[in-house]
């Protein structure tokens, strides 16, 4: 009886959620007006002692193929909107994506200390054939396509096809993974497919202990190693923690050890594969991160990432974050301690206590959530099928409106018109460094101008702190401008300063040293004589 009571008030309260949801949504009501966070754990909690097994759902294959192509026509459609009437690649990364595409793998100390050697090496050899816009634009939206297809297929393979159709829905009209497209983080998701094709074969090896699926499991976890650390920090650490629990669950104590020992083997050669990669001028890379990763256990909080913080992403998961929580309470509850479930508690741990990079590990666990949000679908699917089915549709519609309204309101951090003055920087001579004065168009200024660059702390051509450059953008003081300019003219080289339209121009004062060699749309270039 008190079960009857219960499972009805959770359905009451489930169609609350989503009516709010919805409004939500259509920007009837502003999205932080109620702690929905605070009721989508509550549902879950309840969930936990409703809600029992996931029935295996079949469906009718063409309608599953017809969702399959659906859910990839809303992929492409919502990441290619922002390039209606727009030819400039999107995302702050994209002039150093076009520069690293366009020099080979001939590159600075910044480069190599941001940049894995797997990426670097996919993107020069991407480059004999096509263009650094195509790559950009036509290929990072397949690749898109390629981490809804790696969704939908680890889905499938740890619970079900229904359940498998839902995430890749789920995936196709996530806010957050369009921001993860918009900020053109490449690495991101190349990496997030290749180490959810590798939890795939892992799966696959368990059920079916072929060694195809063992080679091909180290194989995508090494491509993650060295397409993009901070994935691989991420599933090193899931992998570990499931080496110790996975090969005891059975009781025979000689098939548990022979277990243990063959994943022991496996982390240790993906670990020695992935550092053979890194050695030699690409060790900067690994040392240079020593320091953030350590710092970041004692003092969290220092180390953000670039991405929306964690009460942000609270909020516009709303569609699916309860269902998140009733399929992780399902997976806890039935000990289904899986790859999945440990990835998804260790990231929740790193971003609720902020530690290293914590703001962009949002990514890696918004991917988890849309999986086991799926399950959570499901589940209530399992419970009552049309009232389960009728949330999923009102939900996915909310998500549909969000989506449609971030993919309108994205766009390049430049326009044509500043691209159109950085390109003039060509036609300087060879060998001319251009000084950058603002972070805005530093790394436009690298890929477009075909110039060394300068900006404030980025590139290897920098001199001077922050503090420095603050007082080269107040001071009016001719002499320490000469002297910031003279310690870049080392070998006599040309030196030219960009000032873009959406800059204060704080050179204009200093013409005795400064002639102006193009002015178009408030956009300049001054050539330094002094």
């Amino acid at each position: 009886m008190i079960r009857k009571v219960v499972q009805s008030s959770f359905f009451q309260l489930l169609f609350v959620y989503t009516f709010i949801v919805l409004i939500i949504s259509m920007n009837l009501i502003y999205r932080y007006s109620f702690h929905l966070e605070v009721l989508a754990l509550f549902l879950g909690v309840i969930s936990f002692f409703i809600i029992n097994s996931l029935e295996t759902k079949q469906t009718d294959k063409y309608i599953h193929y017809f969702f399959i192509i659906f859910s990839f026509v809303l992929i492409i459609f919502f990441r290619l909107v922002p390039y209606i009437n727009n030819s400039i690649p999107i995302g702050y990364d994209a002039g150093i994506y076009k520069y690293i595409i366009e020099h080979g793998t001939n590159y600075d100390q910044w480069i190599l200390q941001g940049t894995e050697p797997g990426f670097l090496y996919f993107m020069t050899f991407l480059s004999f054939f096509l263009s650094s816009e195509f790559i950009l634009i036509w290929l990072f939206t397949a690749f898109s396509v390629l981490l809804g297809y790696a969704i939908y297929m680890t889905t499938k393979i740890y619970f079900d096809d229904f359940t498998a159709i839902i995430a890749l829905l789920i995936y196709s009209l996530s806010s957050v993974q369009f921001l993860t497209f918009s900020y053109l983080y490449y690495k991101n998701i190349t990496a997030l497919s290749t180490v959810l094709f590798s939890l795939c074969f892992l799966k696959k090896f368990e059920t079916n202990p072929k060694k195809i699926n063992f080679i091909l499991f180290i194989l995508m976890a090494i491509l993650t190693g060295i397409l993009h650390r901070p994935t691989f920090y991420i599933f090193g650490l899931s992998y570990f923690f499931y080496v110790f629990i996975a090969p005891f669950s059975k009781k025979d104590y000689y098939y548990n050890f022979a277990k243990l020992i063959v994943y022991i083997c496996a982390g240790i050669l993906i670990l020695f594969f992935t550092i053979i990669f890194y050695l030699g001028k690409f060790s900067p890379a690994i040392l240079v991160m020593f320091d953030p990763v350590l710092n970041a256990f004692f003092q969290p909080g220092e180390a953000p990432g670039t991405f929306i913080n964690f009460f942000t992403y609270q909020f516009a998961t709303l569609a699916y974050l309860p269902f998140a929580f009733i399929g992780l309470f399902w997976l806890l509850k039935n000990k289904k301690i899986n790859v999945i479930f440990l990835w998804t508690l260790i990231v929740l741990i790193i971003v609720y206590f902020k530690f290293f990079f914590f703001n962009r590990f949002i990514i890696h666990l918004d991917i988890m959530l849309i999986i086991v949000a799926s399950v959570g679908f499901s589940l209530v699917i399992s419970q009552k099928r049309n009232v389960g089915f009728f949330i999923l549709t009102i939900m996915l519609m909310s998500s549909f409106i969000v989506i449609y309204n971030e993919s309108s309101k994205a766009a390049p951090i430049v326009s044509e018109r500043e691209i159109e003055a950085i390109s003039y920087l060509q036609n300087t001579e060879a060998n001319a460094y251009v000084i950058a004065t603002s972070s805005l168009y530093s790394p436009v200024v690298l890929g477009y101008s075909q110039r060394k660059t300068i900006a404030p702390g980025l590139f290897d051509d920098n001199k001077h702190s922050r503090e420095q450059w603050i007082e080269f953008w107040k001071t009016n003081n001719l002499t320490y401008i000469k002297q910031f300019m003279n310690a870049y003219k080392t070998n006599n080289n040309p030196l030219y300063v960009f000032i873009g339209e959406k800059q204060k121009d704080n050179i204009a004062q200093f013409k005795p040293c400064f002639d102006l060699v193009f002015n178009k749309n408030n956009n300049k270039i001054y050539k330094y004589k002094c």
